[in-house]
């Protein structure tokens, strides 16, 4: 299959990049120009990360004509590519997440891409927490995808509207669409052990990355499918459902210790 990847530089692009590409995928990586990774010093420190990228090109200002040319004959899109920093300004989240989404969605389906998977995130429903936390009125079950959605910055509001645009490109295009709301992905694992709390709540490990979006890419679906894709860690609040059943990818084992994680 060929498997498109914006952000395909970056820590879960090389991941899935590199995993796709194992499993005999043809992948084509898009990510920003190397010299903008030097200037804002992002993943320098990964030898292999340039590899990774076959198309060098600005979301912002890249042309529908040359997005489309990159995409053609491309299977599946995976669009990992964002302003992450839930910090970062108003007319950031705009310029790097909605208007590059919007134009990814459209150029795929010109380009008769035929799934499209993109990335959401918990921060989705981050003012839902408190309700679940210890003393909540919902405390003793996890946050289901149905609970709704409340975003306390614009970052996660960027991050529900692309997962609105993937239900209507499903519902109104038919093109099949997965928005996954992904965990808490760092380099250095073991951390999740030292510092434990919201961070191990929410981790989501390289080998959990890499079964979700295997499944994600190769399982069979119809339709638009929104879920949570993590690592089943001790503390998790959030559900994996529908994702888990749908694609039919389950989580490692959870490891006691970083030192026992495969």
């Amino acid at each position: 299959m060929r498997v498109a990847i914006t952000g395909s530089g970056g820590l879960i692009g090389g991941i899935v990049y590199d995993h796709l590409a194992k499993l005999g995928h043809d992948v084509i990586g898009i990510d920003r120009p190397y010299a903008d990774w030097l200037k804002a010093g992002r993943n320098t420190d990964d030898e292999n990360a340039r590899s990774r990228v076959d198309f060098e090109m600005d979301l912002t200002t890249v042309s529908d004509e040359e997005l489309m040319a990159t995409l053609e004959d491309a299977d599946c899109l995976i669009h990992l590519a964002a302003d992450a920093n839930p910090s970062n300004d108003d007319h950031s989240m705009i310029r790097n997440n909605i208007e590059p989404t919007t134009t990814m969605f459209r150029c795929a389906k010109s380009s008769q891409v035929n799934r499209i998977i993109v990335a959401s995130s918990g921060l989705a429903q981050v003012g839902l927490e408190p309700l679940f936390a210890k003393g909540g009125p919902m405390h003793g079950r996890l946050i289901r995808i149905e609970d709704g959605i409340a975003p306390t910055s614009t970052y996660g509001a960027s991050k529900i509207y692309a997962e609105v645009l993937a239900e209507m490109y499903a519902r109104v295009h038919g093109i099949e669409t997965i928005a996954v709301r992904i965990g808490t992905v760092i380099p250095n694992e073991d951390e999740h052990w030292i510092r434990g709390g919201r961070l191990q709540a929410t981790a989501f490990l390289a080998e959990d990355v890499r079964r979700f979006f295997k499944a994600a890419v190769e399982n069979t679906m119809q339709g638009y499918l929104l879920t949570v894709a993590q690592s089943d860690s001790p503390e998790r609040f959030l559900d994996l459902e529908p994702g888990q059943s749908i694609l039919n990818w389950t989580p490692i084992s959870w490891p006691d210790k970083a030192e026992n994680l495969q």
